[in-house]
């Protein structure tokens, strides 16, 4: 792996984005809502953008997912759901959020 990607995976595994702003010192399930709550209000042209409910049925790749916040909602409208990350941290986050939520998905660990 090229030093600056690895300089990137080491930076983000050590926290996913926004996981010490809203993943420590709560309940697990009311900081994933927190986060998606926050993440939405800061970036509300996602929700139009990604067009969740479109994808019910379909099969969807998400690439990066991170906190696992769009992952869940592409999960909850039903979508055949398939996610990677460069990180282990943000897999292991976005599948303990979707166990939470009882959703489901292959994850996987790749660099696309």
């Amino acid at each position: 792996m090229e030093t600056n990607k690895q300089d990137v995976k080491d930076f983000w595994n050590k926290a996913a984005c926004g996981e010490n702003l809203y993943l420590k010192g709560e309940d697990e399930k009311e900081a994933f809502i927190k986060q998606a709550a926050r993440r939405y209000e800061l970036e509300p042209y996602i929700i139009p953008f990604a067009n969740f409910e479109a994808s019910k049925g379909k099969k969807v790749l998400e690439i990066g997912v991170g906190l696992g916040a769009e992952h869940q909602r592409y999960a909850e409208a039903g979508a055949q759901l398939h996610g990677i990350d460069l990180t282990e941290r943000a897999i292991i986050n976005t599948r303990k959020r979707l166990a939470i939520f009882q959703l489901e998905s292959q994850l996987q660990v790749a660099d696309a």
